[in-house]
């Protein structure tokens, strides 16, 4: 499994309720968690940090699993360098 490590600057963990999904699709939602689990993509945690899942349906009817980290996204130090030239890309 792959560690990842995001710089909040010391900002308080936050934890934000789970969406309601209604229960047609619960059921859903606990299989795509299990598989991701069971194939190591995903492991239990006890963390503080949580964010809301969002299942959105894909036009093959197959179920996308997303994950709305945009309150992490709005505390997170943002990475600083310089994108490549385009000129230098397409000369190299």
């Amino acid at each position: 499994m792959t560690q990842h490590r995001i710089n909040t600057n010391d900002h308080p963990a936050i934890k934000q309720y789970p969406r309601c999904i209604p229960l047609a699709r619960k059921e859903e939602a606990e299989c795509l968690v299990k598989e991701m689990v069971d194939n190591g993509i995903i492991e239990e945690s006890s963390d503080p940090w949580a964010s809301p899942i969002v299942l959105v349906k894909k036009e093959d009817g197959s179920t996308r699993f997303c994950v709305d980290y945009r309150k992490l996204n709005e505390i997170a130090k943002k990475d600083s360098y310089p994108l490549p030239r385009m000129d230098d890309t397409l000369d190299s």
